[in-house]
């Protein structure tokens, strides 16, 4: 099986494009970050969304939101401009989600909580 998971911060805005036929395509970044103090390491991973997800993730999702990626490795070898060969791996998400692991520094989280906040007040039973 070829399935990663990826959990961490989007590091561009996600764009957008469409090809001749009309599908939608997706792409952005996504910073893993581990390790502590000086020992921080970070990795970049390029992903790609299509179709109607593509639309559907490119309005919920922005620059610095904490997202869940679920997908499958693709690595495809290209030319460079130079003539120098290289490879290129990205991930084709079959799902991406907000991560919510630290609700209350993201801002849909943020947003989630003001939105709710006049529903249920702190002395009232949620159920």
């Amino acid at each position: 099986m070829n399935n990663i998971n990826v959990a961490g911060n989007i590091g561009r805005d996600p764009e957008l494009k469409y090809t001749p036929a009309g599908l939608a395509i997706l792409k952005f970044s996504v910073a893993d970050t581990y390790g502590k103090d000086d020992n921080k390491k970070t990795t970049w991973h390029d992903i790609v969304v299509f179709g109607d997800q593509a639309e559907i993730v490119a309005e919920k999702v922005a620059k610095g939101m904490r997202v869940v990626v679920l997908g499958r490795l693709q690595i495809e070898g290209y030319e460079k401009k130079d003539g120098t060969k290289a490879k290129r791996v990205e991930v084709l998400a079959d799902e991406v989600a907000v991560s919510l692991r630290w609700g209350a520094s993201d801002p849909v989280a943020r947003a989630a909580k003001a939105l709710h906040a006049d529903v249920i007040s702190d002395d009232e039973e949620p159920f």
